[in-house]
């Protein structure tokens, strides 16, 4: 779909997550964040599917978020094989879309590369498929809106029947620029009540939710329809909260009900150039910090 960073050559992506129920009654002690945490093949860009499965059962990660450049580096069949026998858990596979037919892609073959998407997550037991929509690529904002609303219906169906969910992912700029669209959680909140299809969520970055006024009345509206959580910056900074900006928020989405992975998915060129295991280490040392939820 774009940008060096994410493919060459067309290819399919994926995204996983499982869906949220809210529980007005669940507790509010300490919140073992790495427990629920998964790491997306796209912050260890430079590191292989067995790289990346090695990794994270070295520190002891419990999920992992799959990229499609990966898959098709290592040939979907055999990377199915890696992933169930590694006992790892996908919180989701990135990324679906391009319905605009952005970057030599037509709605044609971006439907058919999601199918393919969508089936792999079935395989792997995926809880969610990231999807984009793709920019305006000169459409009017309407007719952009009825291409990516007929995808979401038809790839909700497809998402059903491999018993997974789709999880549209709001991008603000300028990283949207190539991607999407949808700039906002209340535009992808719109689309995806256009679309009322059941398998057809939000994926949320706590740190974009935070920007967003009576951030809190908005997470207890749209809970039910969080299928993947986001975080898109970390820092080692010796406590949990400080480590993760807009921690509160992670932990408001927890205590609204959500129950799947929290996806650490960073796109630096800082990180993508660290030590992995360095970066695990620090991950799992600022988690072990309890850290007490205020909602």
């Amino acid at each position: 779909m774009t940008k060096k960073l994410l493919s060459q050559r067309k290819v399919n992506s994926f995204s996983t997550t499982p869906t949220s129920t809210i529980d007005p009654q669940r507790g509010t002690t300490s919140f073992p964040l790495f427990d629920r945490i998964s790491l997306s093949q796209i912050t260890t860009y430079h590191w292989s599917l067995i790289e990346s499965l090695r990794g994270l059962l070295t520190a002891g990660a419990p999920a992992i978020g799959l990229w499609n450049r990966k898959i098709y580096d290592t040939e979907p069949a055999r990377a199915v094989e890696l992933v169930i026998d590694s006992g790892l858990k996908v919180s989701t596979i990135s990324v679906a879309g391009g319905f605009t037919g952005y970057n030599e892609y037509s709605y044609d073959e971006a439907i058919s590369d999601a199918i393919q998407l969508i089936k792999f997550a079935g395989q792997v037991n995926a809880a969610a498929v990231q999807v984009v929509s793709g920019p305006r690529a000169g459409h009017t904002l309407n007719h952009a809106r009825d291409l990516t609303l007929d995808a979401l219906n038809t790839l909700g169906d497809a998402a059903a029947f491999h018993g997974t969910k789709l999880a549209l992912k709001p991008m603000e700029f300028p990283l949207a620029q190539n991607w999407t669209f949808l700039n906002s959680i209340h535009s992808t909140l719109e689309l995806i009540d256009a679309c009322q299809h059941p398998a057809v969520g939000i994926s949320v970055n706590p740190v974009q939710l935070q920007n967003v006024e009576n951030w809190h009345n908005l997470l207890s509206e749209m809970a039910p329809l969080i299928t993947a959580v986001q975080i898109s910056e970390f820092e080692s900074c010796g406590t949990l909260p400080n480590s993760f900006p807009g921690f509160e928020i992670i932990e408001a989405i927890d205590n609204a009900g959500y129950e799947g992975f929290f996806e650490l998915e960073i796109w630096s060129e800082r990180v993508w150039n660290s030590d992995y295991q360095n970066l695990l280490s620090q991950l799992r040392l600022a988690c072990q910090t309890e850290a007490s939820s205020q909602y």
